[in-house]
């Protein structure tokens, strides 16, 4: 048996963080500890957790900084037990997700991050869109995500999401979520920034659809961009998303793969971070703004080259006893 923690990072989102208790207090398999970090200006939060009973340890945290990453670090910094499940305030396990959880890493001693399905169940057709590709990093540098509806027997990834992953305490030992990230809340692509980190130290990575959260996807500080193509009503949050992307997967791709992702970013890029053919693309529907979202993008990809050209130090990362040390190429 292995000790567990459930690590969830909150604000501002009382119902949502009591359905996510009230689901791990009905696990066949109890967390030994719940790690709730909260800022310290969320009044409401705190008093609802002065009251919440469970069978499990309860720690509470404060934190001042805004932002994941300095939230879920804090809940690392304390971290005390053999694995560390990490989830979103406004999901809600399924009453086997900790079993499951356990059971892979029981059974896998080189396994050292585990992720699953969050199953959106705002959307109509959460159940009905199935995608066999998930968490992959493309040669290109091109982010494959699907883990809301992936399908099909465990399989090893490259990329876990936040909302749904579980990982080995001593494979993020010397890890910490990267500092370098910009962003006021939900800090684009920390998950995958961790995830890559922890698989390019030598652990393997591996999704479960079996494993699944009922996602409720609650209110955000600011707008995803990371996610949908959404108007940009804010420039330096929608510059974050390319900006944060360069700066996760920069040292963990060979020479090659970083010269083959700037020309791609480039020249063709995606809906959300378009190059000049996605701009093309969307010149029809999106008229100037199309062109202002490729603008955008490529300040945002030199921006985070120069910075990391000045020598912005790379984040910490650990390596399982006993294995060779990984290339730098995924």
């Amino acid at each position: 048996m292995l000790t567990t923690s459930v690590l969830i990072c909150t604000y501002h989102r009382v119902h949502d963080l009591q359905r996510c208790l009230a689901a791990l207090e009905e696990q066949t398999r109890r967390p030994d500890e719940i790690i709730v970090v909260a800022r310290q200006d969320d009044l409401k939060t705190h008093a609802m957790l002065a009251t919440f009973q469970s069978e499990s340890s309860l720690r509470v945290l404060l934190v001042s900084a805004p932002g994941t990453v300095a939230a879920r670090n804090l809940g690392l910094d304390a971290l005390r037990t053999d694995l560390v499940s990490m989830i979103d305030d406004d999901t809600a396990p399924h009453p086997c997700w900790l079993e499951r959880i356990e059971r892979h890493f029981l059974v896998n001693e080189r396994l050292g991050g585990l992720g699953g399905r969050d199953r959106c169940v705002n959307s109509p057709d959460c159940d009905q869109v199935r995608m066999a590709t998930v968490g992959r990093l493309q040669f290109c540098g091109r982010p494959v995500g699907n883990h809301a509806a992936g399908f099909g027997a465990p399989r090893e990834v490259h990329i876990l999401k936040g909302a749904n992953m579980s990982y080995r305490s001593a494979a993020i030992a010397n890890l910490r979520f990267d500092w370098r990230l910009r962003g006021k809340g939900a800090q684009p692509h920390e998950d995958l920034a961790f995830s890559l980190a922890v698989q390019h130290a030598g652990w393997q990575l591996i999704y479960d659809p079996e494993i699944i959260v009922d996602h409720y996807e609650g209110p955000r500080e600011e707008p995803r961009h990371y996610a949908a193509m959404l108007p940009i009503d804010d420039v330096q949050a929608y510059s974050d998303v390319t900006y944060n992307f360069v700066v996760a997967i920069n040292d963990k791709l060979s020479y090659l793969r970083r010269s083959v992702y700037v020309l791609w970013q480039l020249f063709v890029g995606t809906r959300v971070s378009p190059g000049l053919v996605q701009a093309v693309r969307f010149t029809r529907t999106l008229g100037r703004s199309s062109w202002q979202r490729f603008w955008i993008t490529q300040k945002a990809m030199a921006s985070a080259y120069l910075d990391l050209w000045k020598g912005a130090p790379a984040v910490r990362s650990g390596r399982p006893s006993g294995s060779p040390r990984a290339s730098t190429a995924l």
